[in-house]
């Protein structure tokens, strides 16, 4: 049913801008799919533009859209992860009151109360990335949800890396956690946990930071203290990128099994030269570019979907990294 509202929806957003309304023979003055008036909207994140997923496909997809749809988008995420800074960006959206709001919610407890005066106001909001986990019905109301099952992007993550090992299996993993308390990445470590724990397998939590250079050094530790270590997952390129710059250095390729949550260049060529097992796609592009599309067919039809758009996971790998190549070169997977 998921897969079907996201295929819909897709083509929806594809057909819109040349579609156009016809009345007694004659056409309405603004075609279907116009928007009805030059709209601005907000897109508050966790990320801003000095982490590489966000500031290169995510704000790739945000500047299609942009252009694309002929909108104003003004787009916030602190330096540093911050939830603090992250709550008083969206004050900022609200003082704005645009006519639409794009956000993503790693701490509901910290984000409820601004994120339900918005929607007081007539501001609607759409979660993307990561939303709220409370069941639908006691979850804060936005409108949807556009971006992975957190959950099961680790799950899956966990089973791709079992498969690598074949009939034997690993002695120990850690997942590199590099923003301590994100409920979604938190997700995706149970995910990865719970598939190798369903195999008698531990998996310790690694927690590292933003910073790529304190990332490397916490997981360099760690392996040293637990030699018996052979899977590392990483929770995006803020982990892996350091990860596979430490393999590198210490000569751990082909001893240790790496794996990790989204895509790029680095972990494009990692996958190709076998040094990394797989990377987990969510489709960042996607979630960027679909909510703005989605905002406007609301503000002008009303039109909302019934129930959440999945964006990923998808797997990587050796096996199928030739189909997606060029789209990670283009900064749109």
């Amino acid at each position: 049913m998921k897969k079907t509202l996201l295929i819909v929806t897709a083509l929806l957003l594809l057909l819109v801008p040349v579609i156009g309304v016809f009345a007694g023979g004659q056409k309405t003055e603004t075609p279907a799919g116009t928007p009805a008036k030059e709209y601005t909207f907000y897109v508050v994140t966790h990320g801003g533009p000095a982490d590489p997923w966000w500031g290169g496909v995510f704000n790739n997809g945000i500047q299609a859209a942009k252009k694309y749809y002929g909108v104003n988008i003004q787009w916030m995420g602190p330096e540093k992860y911050s939830i603090q800074k992250m709550a008083d960006m969206i004050e900022t959206a609200i003082a704005a009151k645009p006519d639409g709001l794009v956000v993503t919610i790693p701490d509901t407890s910290a984000l409820e109360e601004p994120l339900n005066r918005a929607m007081d106001q007539g501001i609607p909001v759409i979660a993307v990335n990561v939303g709220d986990t409370v069941t639908v019905g006691e979850r804060i109301p936005y409108l949807c949800y556009v971006g992975g099952a957190e959950y099961q992007m680790g799950y899956q993550a966990g089973l791709r890396m079992l498969r690598e090992f074949g009939s034997s299996k690993p002695k120990r993993g850690v997942v590199l956690i590099h923003e301590v308390g994100h409920v979604g990445l938190e997700q995706r470590a149970k995910g990865f946990a719970d598939a190798f724990g369903e195999k008698g397998i531990p998996v310790e939590r690694l927690a590292g930071t933003p910073n790529q250079s304190e990332n490397y050094q916490a997981l360099d530790a760690y392996l040293t203290r637990n030699d018996d270590t052979d899977v590392v997952f990483c929770l995006g390129p803020l982990g892996a990128h350091p990860s596979l710059s430490l393999f590198k250095d210490k000569d751990l390729f082909g001893k240790v099994k790496i794996g990790t949550v989204d895509l790029s260049p680095t972990i494009l060529a990692a996958i190709k030269s076998g040094q990394m097992v797989f990377g987990v796609d969510q489709q960042a592009y996607l979630q960027a570019f679909l909510p703005i599309g989605l905002l406007i067919l609301y503000n002008d039809y009303g039109i909302v979907p019934t129930g959440d758009i999945l964006t990923g996971p998808a797997i990587v790998d050796a096996a199928n990294v030739a189909l997606v190549e060029e789209m990670i070169n283009r900064g749109i997977r």
